[in-house]
């Protein structure tokens, strides 16, 4: 087993010849800044910041039906309350109660999934935005476990600066499988479900990514000029729901996942990265351990055809959080080598 950890330059020497493919975690987002971006679940949030109270009706929807989901708690209110009116079960007064909480829920969920988000791609300095794309440009897809825009604001950095012809190597050729059926009359694009094309993946779902029933929208800010949560709200008052993973589980992130068309591609995309007979291929993953919430992730790159994972991790001793993944890798028909690097080595934004 691996003792000393390599510098990232050492990794990308190594990998020169080799098809490269990133994942990225939350530690992509704490590196712009860690104040920002250092919660692990909505809910917890909302409840350190006082939005919700352990002993409120609200909270205890949430662990009575063993869910972190906003939407399904949203839900569950609304459908109850006109279940119990067909019934007649129901009060004026319990009704305008359910109902006023569940309105108190959108509200809380756009302050907390906005309220240390940068509102627009302008309050993110150029240099930042130049460092973030350099570090995304070697790689034939980007995956992300990170439902924030700052894979995506990268994204259109780097693509401007490819524009511009200020960066001519990049390897990463951006497109995140939305287009526009519409001709430009709407505020949004649409996923076309199509992985010819596609090479920029959230697997967790994203702010910017919403469920509108009949389809699968992407709100694009150039179109509109409305912050992160005004886009959000209004959204969020037409029933349109951003799509993300907030459960704590692995077992119910998968769940989500897979009853989800966006997320289901995405997550099959993983499942099948690989190489060719001439060029072997590899991770690179940045930012996350793969803890047990994210077994269903550490699943999906055991199935992929990659040959070789490169990790990174703060200290050696980190190395043991992937005992388990390391056996499993090494007893695959055709075994997977795992290294690991110095995360602190990669200048991701400064």
């Amino acid at each position: 087993m691996q003792t000393s950890l390599l510098t990232y330059n050492e990794v990308l020497e190594t990998i020169k010849e080799q098809r490269k493919y990133l994942l990225l975690g939350n530690g992509f987002s704490m590196a712009y800044n860690p104040k920002r971006f250092s919660f692990t679940s909505l809910l917890e949030n909302a409840v350190e910041r006082g939005l919700i109270n352990k002993t409120s009706p609200i909270y205890n929807v949430f662990t009575q039906f063993d869910t972190k989901d906003f939407e399904e708690v949203v839900k569950l209110l609304e459908t109850s309350t006109k279940v119990l009116k067909t019934y007649g079960i129901l009060s004026k007064e319990d009704e305008k109660k359910i109902l006023d909480d569940s309105k108190s829920l959108k509200q809380y969920l756009v302050d907390v999934i906005t309220n240390n988000h940068p509102d627009k791609i302008t309050e993110i300095s150029d240099y930042e935005l130049l460092n973030s794309a350099n570090f995304i440009k070697n790689f034939e897809k980007v995956y992300t476990l990170n439902y924030d825009l700052l894979l995506y604001w990268s994204c259109i950095k780097l693509q401007s600066l490819i524009e511009e012809k200020q960066i001519k190597d990049s390897v990463l050729d951006i497109s995140d499988g939305f287009y526009d059926p519409h001709e430009k009359t709407t505020d949004y694009v649409v996923f076309g479900n199509d992985n010819a094309s596609q090479n920029i993946y959230f697997l967790h779902g994203g702010l910017h990514i919403f469920d509108k029933k009949s389809e699968i929208i992407k709100n694009t800010f150039s179109r509109t000029d409305k912050s992160l949560k005004e886009q959000t709200l209004e959204n969020l008052d037409k029933d349109i729901y951003p799509i993300f993973v907030s459960e704590g589980t692995s077992e119910q992130k998968k769940a989500k996942i897979i009853h989800n068309a966006y997320l289901n591609h995405c997550y099959k995309s993983l499942s099948n990265i690989g190489g060719t007979k001439k060029n072997q291929s590899c991770l690179i993953i940045f930012g996350t351990l793969l803890k047990r919430n994210d077994i269903h992730i550490r699943q999906a790159i055991l199935k992929s055809k990659v040959e070789n994972i490169y990790i990174g991790i703060s200290k050696e001793s980190d190395i043991k959080e992937f005992t388990n993944f390391i056996e499993k890798a090494s007893r695959l028909k055709k075994a997977k080598k795992i290294f690991f690097y110095d995360y602190k080595t990669v200048k991701v934004w400064r």
